[in-house]
């Protein structure tokens, strides 16, 4: 494992990133089996036993050391680690001395489950660790060990909020082993990310980095490639200085909940635009939804909720034509205005305000389903969010014209080493695998979880789960246990702070309109009698701490009002409770009338299922998991075909932009 292939230099120039390549299925084939084989071979590598009896026996004599011994001792370190690469005795010498430096300045050790964790992501591998086991602070071990080489490092999160605070609380540690760091957020203008990206550490989320590697292609020009760079470099004439450039390449990145971003959020493509204005334009947006309006839902158009589609009949087709008779040009060309008219039903039947999106400022935000963030710079295409805009009375933003584009996928492979960590993986290895070659090594806990999993309680209707639901709060509320209520909209969190005020319980709320709040509400949701309703902004990544009491009485208590699209998400919800050894419980309160239970099974079939629930009583427990679980394995296989679709596309493009010669 040498350094040389990871770092900014001769070899590989001012910007480091992995060749691009499409092979065909048998070459991939080849290739996992070989790098199964040779797995098999170095398995004893990846034995925790293997690394811990390196790091303690370096770290028997470390801990002896002075401050100044120790200042001495990492300048040493970093010599040999610039001059030698990430040799497996000096990676175990770097984690003994990170561990102690990490103890003197932060008052946190690491255990040998996350120094196990830190060597499984050195090697570029994924470390599942169940939540709640520390992973940022085991992130600490090869970022640090990475930047003593001389290998820029991208510590990836999954929001701006975790990037900021994860720095912030680490920058002692690196500091004190030598190392700059700084965090890249959204609103950095472009000098401050400059300096930013020059740090040895840089903690940000997979949009920024993404993002400002879109703008280095842009600044590269079509015509530069790896060669040219690299020939620039070398030669110093280069019309590009090295300041042009915000990365420094793609080395090394560390993604934490990997599986959120390199699955769940890689069906979605990222686009650098600019805006086309055209008030002409506009007037099309308003006709279109004036013509929407116009239609019959019963004879004129089909809508289906599963697919997320609105299908124009042949009777509605027809009656289109009749309306657009007096129009325009525009809508004289009938495939043109079938399509616009069909985006119109769409953007009003089945895109609903504080679900899929916010008004905030006479602003549309779309707000991310998997986090329950808003995200003010992300826009739909082919004129739907310039539809709803319309539909809201917001001011229209005009379309955007793409002047560069990535996906997930395709970015995070031409790193030139990919690896992270999450515990929630177990259900897409195979993914994983396949796509980027990620091979997953599971890591023990610490200490053995105190989480009690309660039932998920599925009722006949909203009537019996509100009502238990309410019941059961306010027992849990009486014994002073905090309580985290789940659940995946903004418009469901509000709902459930009415019932709470309603019922006179005090709450505090976090989802997309309280962002600036969050620090706030989350420090105080672990408290005696605190209820906090959150979005899944409460969910990966969010430490909620116990206050004092709180363990005694049985620890933070999770209710889930739904499911999610993902059972890995659902595992996050419930993973905040029963953390670091503490004691918690979850459980969930669902009904026959939710709307990915109604979406996916037809009305008879729940007419039927519904007599099953006797004296307001829930399914029985088997039977309302098959209820819950058949709607989720059902939209986690059509994104994995919407993924597997994305992934062909980018191959088609890339042959494409060889061809032609461009870049993204």
């Amino acid at each position: 494992m040498s350094n040389t292939k990871l770092r900014p230099g001769q070899t590989l120039g001012l910007y480091p990133q992995q060749q691009e390549t499409w092979p065909g299925n048998l070459e991939v084939h080849v290739k996992q089996t070989v790098e199964w084989v040779n797995y098999q071979f170095e398995r004893r590598k990846y034995r925790q036993q293997y690394i811990l009896e390196k790091v303690n026996g370096f770290e028997k004599v470390i801990c002896l050391f002075s401050d100044p011994m120790m200042a001495e001792h990492i300048k040493q370190l970093r010599k040999r680690l610039l001059q030698y690469g990430l040799q497996d005795k000096l990676v175990a010498e770097a984690f003994a001395t990170i561990r102690e430096v990490s103890y003197r300045t932060l008052g946190k050790r690491h255990y040998d489950e996350q120094v196990f964790g830190g060597w499984v992501i050195m090697n570029g591998l994924l470390a599942e660790m169940e939540t709640g086991q520390g992973k940022t602070l085991t992130a600490t071990l090869p970022a640090c060990t990475a930047a003593l080489a001389g290998i820029p490092v991208h510590v990836v999160t999954a929001n701006d909020y975790l990037a900021k605070r994860d720095e912030e609380i680490l920058r002692p540690l690196y500091q004190k082993m030598g190392l700059s760091s700084a965090p890249v957020i959204d609103g950095m203008e472009i000098e401050p990310r400059k300096v930013a990206y020059q740090c040895d550490i840089v903690h940000s989320t997979s949009q920024q980095v993404t993002f400002d590697y879109l703008r280095d292609r842009m600044e590269m020009g079509d015509e530069i490639g790896r060669l040219e760079i690299q020939f620039q470099h070398l030669t110093n004439q280069n019309l590009h200085k090295p300041s042009a450039f915000l990365l420094r390449g793609l080395c090394f990145t560390i993604i934490d909940e990997a599986d959120s971003l390199l699955v769940d959020e890689a069906k979605t493509p990222l686009v650098i635009s600019q805006i086309r204005q055209s008030e002409e334009q506009n007037q099309t947006y308003f006709d279109a939804l004036y013509l929407a309006t116009s239609l019959d839902n019963k004879n004129d158009y089909k809508v289906s909720k599963q697919y997320q589609e609105v299908t124009l009949t042949a009777v509605g087709k027809n009656k289109l034509a009749e309306l657009v008779d007096t129009l325009d040009d525009y809508w004289q060309q009938r495939k043109r205005r079938e399509i616009m008219v069909s985006l119109a039903l769409k953007a009003k039947l089945l895109f609903i305000r504080d679900t899929h999106y916010l008004v905030r400022d006479n602003k549309l935000e779309i707000i991310d389903a998997l986090t329950g963030r808003a995200m003010p710079d992300r826009s739909w295409e082919h004129g739907l969010h310039q539809l709803i805009e319309a539909k809201e009375g917001c001011d229209i933003t005009g379309e955007r014209d793409p002047l560069a584009r990535i996906g997930y996928q395709t970015f995070f492979k031409r790193y030139l080493r990919l690896s992270g960590m999450s515990g929630t993986v177990a259900e897409v290895a195979g993914e994983l695998n396949s796509v980027y070659g990620l091979k997953i090594v599971k890591i023990p806990t610490h200490q053995f979880s105190k989480r009690k999993m309660l039932q998920e309680k599925v009722f006949q209707n909203s009537t019996q789960k509100w009502l238990a639901f309410v019941q059961r709060v306010k027992k849990l509320h009486r014994s002073g246990r905090p309580i985290l209520i789940g659940t995946t909209t903004v418009a469901d969190s509000k709902k459930i702070s009415v019932i709470l005020t309603k019922t006179k319980l005090p709450h505090q709320v976090l989802n997309a309109q309280q962002d600036q709040q969050e620090a706030d509400i989350i420090s105080k949701a672990g408290q005696l009698n605190s209820i906090t309703v959150a979005t899944n902004m409460a969910g990966r990544g969010t430490d909620i701490s116990l206050g004092q009491g709180v363990k005694e009485i049985g620890g933070l208590h999770v209710i889930a009002m739904t499911r999610n699209d993902a059972r890995r998400i659902d595992r996050q919800l419930y993973g905040r409770c029963a953390r670091q050894g503490d004691p918690g419980s979850a459980e969930g309160f669902m009904s026959l009338q939710d709307e990915k239970i109604t979406t996916f099974y037809p009305p008879a079939m729940l007419k039927l299922i519904s007599k099953l629930c006797t004296n307001n009583k829930p399914l029985p427990n088997w039977l309302g998991k098959i209820i819950l679980t058949l709607p989720q394995k059902w939209t986690e296989y059509k994104h994995y075909k919407i993924r597997s679709m994305l992934i062909k596309q980018d191959k088609q493009q890339a042959k494409t932009l060889s061809f032609t010669g461009r870049m993204e």
